[in-house]
C-alpha cells in the first residue's frame, strides 16, 4: 500500500487521545502485557482451526539480529533470554542497529529447518517476523530489515513459507505490534524523532506497525498463525485496525489472544505454562527447548527427549496444544542438540500418533503419577512415564465397561494386558511388558472402553508409586489459595499454587481415594521464613506433626509416616501450627507407599510441569 493512501486509511480507523498513556510501568507484570485469554465461540469447530484443534504441536522459532549476538556483548555476556540483550544491557540504537552489517546467516536452509519440524512431529511453524527490538526479517519498506541491512541480502522468511507449503507444514508469522526498542514512539523506543521532535505511537503505527504487518500479510502466501505478542497499554482502536487487516488479508489465519483486547481466536498460556487441571477452550502453551528463547551461546539447559515428550503429553491431556521453540545462532543453524533431542521425542509420537493428533483432554482433569492420559473418542491413550516396580499400573474412579487393553511394545508388536477391579480402582497389570518398552521415552496402554470415559475426578492415592497432591486441589479454609509467577533470569517465566495467608483455624483439605491401606510416607513442600510446624491430618484421626528448617524458596521436607487403616475415600487435612503465618506459604503434600512394591524408595519425583 502506497503511504499516502495507508495514511487516508488509517485516518477514519484511528482517533488517539494525546492523553492515552502508552508507557508500561515497571510494576506491571508480564501477564499483563500478554493481554485477555479468550477463545472466539465457534472458532474450535471450523475448519481454519484445525491445525491448533487436532495438530496439539507446532515449532515456534525465535531468530533475529539477537541471533548474531548470541547473549554476548562485547566483552559481556548477559545470563538472561537472548531477545532482551539491547534493552538489558543498555546498547544503543546506533550501536545496535549497526550490528546488522555482520550478520549473515549464511547457514541458513529452510528446507533444513522444515525437517527438523517434521522430524519432531510438529504439524506447522511460528518465527519472528519482528521481534522488541525492531529488526524485521523479511524484505520491507521500513529499511531495518534483513534484506536491506545485512550482507545476507535475502528474504528467510520467503524461503520457509515456501518450504512449508511443499512440506503440508502451516506456517505463520510473529509479530510484536506493541515494543519497538529502535522505533521513535514504540513501547521502549526512542522518545524522540531524528529531527528532535517528540515522537508519538501514533505515527509508529501508522509508519511501521501496520504496513509492516500489511506486508506480512501480503507477502508470503497463505498464513495458518498471525501471532501478536505484549499488546500492553496499545490502544483499541490500533489493536481492531490489525486485526481488521488480517481478517481481510489472510481471512484463514489464527489470530492468538496476545493481540489483546480479547480480539484472538484461540488463547496463548503464559511463556512456559503447562497447566496442571484441564483448561476449557481453544489454547496453547509456548514453551523452548531450553531457557532462552533466542539463541544465546552459554545456554545448554537443554529439555531431553523425555522431557520434551513429557510436556507434550501433558499440554494435549490438559486440552491444549504445544508450541515448542528453537533459536537458531547467527549463522541459521538450529543448535545440534534441540535438534537431536527433538528427532528422539518425535520418533515416540510418531510410532504412537493417536496419543498426540486430533487427541483431547484427560477425563481424570489432572496428569496421574505414572503419568497421563489423552483420550480419542472411547480410547483413552495412557503414556506411562514412571513404571511403577510392580508393573501395575492404577486408574481411579473409572466407571464403565473395559472392551479391551493393550501394550504398545517397542518392538511394534501389541500385547494385550489384563485388567481388573478393586474396589474403585481399575489395575492393569504390566508385568509382562518387555524390558525395551520399560525402557524407553514412554509407554503406551491403550484401553478403550465401550462408552465415553466416565470418571470420578476424586485424587487418588497410589499402591505402588508416589503421588503427589497440590494445593491448587485442595480447599482452603482461614488460608489464600492463589497463584503467583516469577522471573528467573529475565523472561524466563516460573508459576506456583500457593496456600499462604494462614489465619487461625486455617486449613487446606484434601478429599482423597486411597487405594490401599497401609503406611505412606509424607512429605510436604513449603517455604517460610521461620520454622513452621505443620500437621497433618487424615478421616480417620491418624495424626504427624513435624517442623523442618525453612527456605525462603519452595523445597520438599520429610515430615513422618502416616497410615490410612482402610482403603476408600478419606480427608487429608493440612494446618500450620507454628510460624509465620505471613511467610509460611504451601505448595504440595506427597505420599510415598511403604512396602516391596515400591522398592523401598522415595526417588521417583515426576518431571516438573511448570518449569520448577
Amino acid at each position: 500500500m502506497k503511504n499516502s493512501n495507508l495514511r487516508s486509511t488509517l485516518a477514519s480507523i484511528l482517533t488517539l487521545s494525546a492523553a492515552s498513556s502508552l508507557a508500561l510501568h515497571a510494576a506491571d507484570s508480564m501477564d499483563k502485557m500478554w493481554g485477555d485469554s479468550t477463545t472466539k465461540d465457534g472458532v474450535e469447530s471450523s475448519e481454519r482451526a484445525a491445525l491448533l484443534r487436532d495438530g496439539n504441536y507446532g515449532m515456534f522459532i525465535h531468530w533475529g539480529l539477537y541471533s548474531n549476538l548470541g547473549g554476548q556483548w562485547k566483552d559481556q555476556t548477559f545470563y538472561g533470554i537472548g531477545e532482551w540483550i539491547k534493552r538489558q544491557m543498555k546498547i544503543s540504537d546506533e550501536e545496535y542497529m549497526g550490528q546488522a552489517k555482520d550478520f549473515n546467516p549464511s547457514e541458513f536452509d529452510a528446507k533444513e529447518i522444515v525437517r527438523i519440524a517434521k522430524e519432531a512431529g510438529m504439524k506447522y511453524i511460528v518465527i519472528t517476523s519482528k521481534h522488541h527490538e525492531g529488526f524485521a526479517m523479511f524484505k520491507s519498506a521500513h529499511a531495518f530489515n534483513i534484506v536491506d541491512a545485512t550482507p545476507f541480502q535475502r528474504d528467510p522468511m520467503k524461503e520457509l513459507s515456501v518450504a512449508c507449503r511443499e512440506a503440508g507444514l502451516g506456517f505463520g508469522f510473529y509479530y510484536s505490534h506493541f515494543q519497538d526498542w529502535t522505533s521513535p514512539g514504540a513501547e521502549g523506543g526512542p522518545k524522540t524523532n531524528p529531527d528532535g521532535s517528540p515522537a508519538t505511537f501514533d505515527k509508529y503505527f501508522r509508519d511501521k506497525c501496520y504496513p509492516q504487518v500489511d506486508e506480512i500479510c501480503s507477502n508470503y502466501g497463505p498464513l495458518a498463525f498471525i501471532w501478536f505478542d505484549t499488546p500492553g497499554s496499545m490502544p483499541k482502536e490500533n489493536i481492531v485496525a490489525l486485526e481488521e487487516l488480517v481478517r481481510k488479508k489472510q481471512p484463514n489465519a489464527m489470530l492468538n489472544s496476545r493481540i489483546g483486547q480479547g480480539l484472538g481466536d484461540y488463547e496463548s498460556l503464559g511463556d512456559m505454562e503447562v497447566p496442571r487441571r484441564n483448561h476449557q477452550g481453544l489454547w496453547e502453551t509456548p514453551d523452548t527447548t531450553n531457557d532462552s528463547w533466542s539463541y544465546a551461546w552459554y545456554d545448554q539447559n537443554w529439555k531431553t527427549p523425555k522431557e520434551i515428550l513429557h510436556r507434550l503429553v501433558a499440554t494435549v491431556g490438559r486440552g491444549g496444544t504445544y508450541l515448542l521453540n528453537v533459536g537458531p545462532d547467527g549463522t541459521g543453524r538450529i543448535p545440534a542438540p534441540a535438534a537431536r533431542y527433538l528427532a528422539e521425542a518425535g520418533q515416540w509420537v510418531k510410532q504412537h500418533p493417536g496419543a498426540v493428533y486430533g487427541a483431547s483432554a484427560s477425563p481424570w482433569g489432572v496428569a496421574q503419577p505414572w503419568g497421563d492420559i489423552t483420550r480419542t473418542g472411547n480410547t483413552l491413550n495412557a503414556v506411562v512415564f514412571d513404571w511403577p516396580a510392580d508393573r501395575k499400573i492404577h486408574l481411579s474412579g473409572l466407571v464403565g465397561k473395559i472392551d479391551s487393553v493393550t501394550l504398545h511394545q517397542q518392538n511394534g508388536n501389541r500385547l494385550p494386558l489384563p485388567a481388573s477391579k478393586s474396589g474403585s480402582w481399575t489395575v492393569i497389570d504390566a508385568t509382562a511388558a518387555d524390558a525395551a518398552t520399560v525402557a524407553s521415552l514412554a509407554g503406551l496402554i491403550e484401553i478403550k472402553l465401550a462408552s465415553p470415559a466416565k470418571v470420578d475426578p476424586t485424587p487418588g492415592i497410589h499402591p505402588n508409586i508416589p503421588t503427589m497432591l497440590y494445593g491448587e486441589f485442595a480447599s482452603a479454609r482461614n488460608a489464600e489459595s492463589k497463584v503467583i509467577n516469577w522471573m528467573e533470569k529475565f523472561g524466563e517465566w516460573k508459576f506456583a499454587h500457593q496456600i499462604s495467608e494462614w489465619k487461625s483455624g486455617g486449613v487446606a483439605e484434601w478429599n482423597v481415594d486411597v487405594a490401599a491401606a497401609g503406611d505412606y510416607f509424607v512429605e510436604l513442600t513449603y517455604k517460610g521464613t521461620e520454622r513452621p510446624v505443620w500437621a497433618v491430618t487424615t478421616s480417620e484421626g491418624t495424626k504427624i506433626q513435624n517442623q523442618q528448617v525453612a527456605s525462603p524458596v519452595y523445597k520438599a521436607y520429610p515430615t513422618g509416616i502416616l497410615r490410612f487403616a482402610k482403603p476408600g475415600k478419606h480427608t487429608v487435612s493440612v494446618s500450620l501450627v507454628a510460624g509465620d503465618p505471613k511467610t509460611s506459604s504451601l505448595q504440595a503434600i506427597r505420599f510415598s507407599p511403604v512396602g516391596e512394591s515400591t522398592g523401598e524408595s522415595n526417588s521417583n519425583i515426576s518431571l516438573s510441569l511448570d518449569g520448577k
